[in-house]
C-alpha cells in the first residue's frame, strides 16, 4: 500500500516531498500494527524515487534529458511520455521488493512513538485548502497532459503556483522557499554547455574518444547499456540532476555519430540517474528514512543492488522497443 500511495504521488510531486510527507503516516502504520518501521520504511523510499520517471515533472533528470535534446536542436519528451518506461519500472519494483527485497531488510526495533513524535510536527489542516490544493494540482496535470498548443508546460506550472498563493494555500514566503533553485541554475546553465559542446565540435570530439573506447563500432545498443551503467553508478554518490546534467550532452554527441535516434540513448541516462537505490545519499527519500529506519549503508547496498538490476534489464528490454534507435 505504501509503495502505491508513493509511486503515485511521486508520478506528480516532489519525491521528497512525497517521502517526507508519508513518513509519519507509515510510522503511524508500525506502531498500530506491531510492525517494524525498518521494514516499511526503505521500501516506500525506494517508490518515490521510480515513481518520479512515469512524467515529465516528476524528477529534475526527466526535464533535463528533454532540455538536452532541445537545445541539441531535437524534439524533447511529451508529459507522459516518460510512462511507457516508467510504468514497467514501477511494476518491476513493486514485485522485487514484495518477492525478494522484503527477507534483505533489516529488523531493527525502534521506539516507534519516540520516531513518530520526530516526525511529525504538530499542524492545522484546512480542508478547504486540502480540497483546493487538490484541485489545483488536478488541473495542472491535466493541462500538462493535454499538452495543449496556447499554453505551455511552464505557464501551466507557474499559473498553477500562483493560483495557490492567491487563494491562500500557500503563502508568498512558502512558494518562494520551495522553489529548488540548485536544480533550475544546474539546469539552466548546463543547457549553454550543452549547445556550446555541439556547436564547437567538443561533443564530437569526445563522442569519437567514447566509440573509439568501445571498439570503434559500438552497436547504439551498447552505448546505452555502457552509459546507463555510467550514469546509475554516478548516481549511487552525487546528485542525480548533476549525473544527467553532465552526460546527457555526450549521449546525445554519441547517438548522433552513430546516426542514431538520441531520445533512447537520452532516456536510458535519465532513468538511470533516478535508480540510485544502493546507497542512502543518491538521493533525499532514502536519506530521509535513514535515521528513523535505523538503517546501515549495508541495508541501501544488500537491498538496492538487487533493485538496480531489475531496473536495467527492464530498461533495456523497453527503451529500444518505445524509441527505436532507428526509426
Amino acid at each position: 500500500g505504501l509503495m502505491l500511495v508513493g509511486t503515485a504521488l511521486s508520478s506528480v510531486l516532489s519525491n521528497t516531498g512525497t517521502c517526507a510527507c508519508l513518513m509519519p503516516v507509515a510510522l503511524g502504520i508500525c506502531a498500530a500494527s506491531k510492525n517494524t518501521a525498518s521494514r516499511q520504511l526503505l521500501p516506500m523510499a525506494y517508490a518515490c524515487g521510480w515513481g518520479g520517471i512515469i512524467t515529465l515533472v516528476g524528477t529534475p533528470p526527466n526535464i533535463i534529458g528533454s532540455g538536452a535534446l532541445t537545445a541539441a536542436g531535437l524534439p524533447g519528451f511529451s508529459f507522459f511520455e516518460f510512462a511507457w518506461i516508467g510504468i514497467p519500472l514501477s511494476v518491476a519494483g513493486i514485485l522485487y521488493m514484495l518477492l525478494i527485497g522484503k527477507y534483505l531488510l533489516p529488523k531493527a526495533e525502534l521506539d516507534a512513538d519516540q520516531e513518530i513524535e520526530q516526525e511529525i510536527e504538530a499542524t492545522t489542516h484546512d480542508k478547504k485548502k486540502q480540497v483546493i490544493s487538490g484541485v489545483i494540482l488536478l488541473a495542472c496535470v491535466t493541462v500538462m497532459a493535454l499538452n495543449l498548443k496556447f499554453i505551455s508546460l511552464e505557464m501551466t506550472a507557474i499559473i498553477g503556483a500562483l493560483v495557490c498563493v492567491l487563494t491562500g494555500c500557500l503563502t508568498e514566503k512558502q512558494a518562494y522557499s520551495s522553489i529548488d533553485w540548485v536544480t533550475i541554475f544546474l539546469f539552466a546553465g548546463m543547457m549553454p554547455v550543452s549547445t556550446a559542446m555541439d556547436k564547437t565540435g567538443a561533443g564530437k570530439l569526445i563522442a569519437n574518444w567514447a566509440v573509439g573506447l568501445m571498439g570503434g563500432e559500438p552497436t547504439p545498443l551498447i552505448v546505452t547499456i555502457v552509459l546507463f551503467s555510467i550514469s546509475c553508478f554516478l548516481t549511487q554518490f552525487m546528485s542525480n540532476t548533476a549525473s544527467a546534467a553532465l552526460l546527457c550532452p555526450i549521449g546525445i554527441a554519441i547517438a548522433k555519430q552513430l546516426n542514431a535516434d538520441p531520445k533512447a540513448v537520452v532516456m536510458a541516462i535519465a532513468v538511470a540517474a533516478s535508480c540510485a537505490f544502493a546507497t542512502p545519499v543518491g538521493t533525499p527519500p532514502c536519506t530521509l528514512v535513514l535515521g528513523p529506519g535505523g538503517y546501515k549503508f549495508m541495508d541501501y547496498v544488500k537491498c538496492g543492488t538487487g533493485l538496480v538490476l531489475v531496473c536495467f534489464v527492464v530498461s533495456l528490454i523497453v527503451i529500444p522497443m518505445v524509441w527505436p534507435f532507428f526509426p
